[in-house]
């Protein structure tokens, strides 16, 4: 009996995270690994190798199952899933529940600490590993999700805002960056944002700081959409969340700010992905307000002054 369940209801880029356990499991397991998961998550699936989407309720029957959050509907989807074992992975002890322990034949809680997320789930797994941790990656997204009504040039990527506002870095900050970089002669900036007020109304502000050198998509884009702009920016400036995870995973050059969460629990450093952490304040919490724009200039400019070079040891 090849494959098995995986239970996620989290966020996009929380998803993205736990690729490289979800290829672990399926190269111990065989088959394909069945997520279970917001059905709006689907297309990020596609591009995982030997992962699916599980719709509705699963009915086919495997001999495990691997919950990865502590969300009551993940519990009650893994109750009703036809396996003969369960098993929960969490990240914090404060998350597991006191029926964990009877829906789950092992729950897994160690504590995150300072690891990697995605580590850190891709090592807690009961089985065996084939090779050391390698980050997430994905594969690239067709054309037909290419946005309509986009030309041919080339462009760079902001994506300034995620699902908490204390994330946000002030917006005649991010239009400095942009025209700095404009002044090496880089393409144009197309901004993405997701369709909160305050996520929209933040992108507006930057853009009408930035004049013609942004085009803002604004709310416009479909998940495809966004997924195919991130593997074919040239450069990916955001914020700690889904953006910067994708970037990473389609091996595009990237910037990512953090303010209030902790870079090395959600950034896996490489040549082409870099990180600025902000500095706290005298209550010991760090906000993006901290991150002077220098910094953010010349970090971005180094990781666009080096794309060449990255791309001639690549086709060495």
């Amino acid at each position: 009996m090849s494959g098995c369940y995986a239970v996620f209801h989290k966020q996009l880029g929380d998803l993205l995270l736990l690729e490289p356990a979800l290829s672990r499991l399926q190269a111990h397991h065989g088959g394909s690994v069945s997520v279970l998961t917001r059905s709006g998550h689907a297309p990020l699936l596609q591009l995982m190798e030997g992962v699916q989407w599980q719709k509705g309720t699963p009915l086919r029957p495997h001999r495990h199952l691997y919950c990865f959050d502590p969300l009551n509907k993940s519990a009650l989807r893994s109750l009703f899933a036809p396996v003969a074992r369960r098993h929960c992975l969490l990240p914090d002890a404060h998350e597991s529940a006191w029926f964990h322990r009877f829906l789950f034949g092992d729950v897994v809680v160690p504590g995150l600490g300072n690891r990697y997320v995605a580590e850190y789930f891709w090592s807690l797994l009961p089985v065996s590993a084939n090779g050391a941790f390698r980050p997430p990656r994905l594969t690239p997204p067709p054309d037909s999700w290419r946005p309509q009504n986009l030309g041919d040039e080339p462009f760079l990527l902001l994506n300034p805002t995620s699902g908490w506002r204390q994330k946000n870095w002030q917006p005649d900050r991010w239009a400095e960056v942009i025209k700095a970089l404009a002044a090496l002669g880089t393409p144009g900036c197309l901004i993405t944002s997701a369709s909160a007020d305050w996520q929209v109304a933040h992108c507006r502000a930057i853009e009408n700081l930035a004049g013609p050198l942004i085009h803002n998509l604004g709310t416009a884009t479909t998940l495809e959409n966004f997924l195919w702009l991130t593997a074919n920016a040239r450069l990916v400036l955001t914020v700690d969340g889904a953006a910067s995870h994708l970037a990473a995973a389609f091996g595009v050059p990237n910037l990512t700010l953090f303010g209030p969460t902790h870079r090395a629990n959600w950034h896996y450093p490489t040549s082409t992905s870099h990180a600025l952490q902000a500095a706290t304040d005298h209550d010991g919490k760090a906000r993006l307000r901290n991150l002077p724009t220098a910094e953010v200039i010349r970090a971005a400019e180094k990781l666009w002054s080096h794309r060449d070079d990255r791309r001639n040891q690549s086709a060495v």
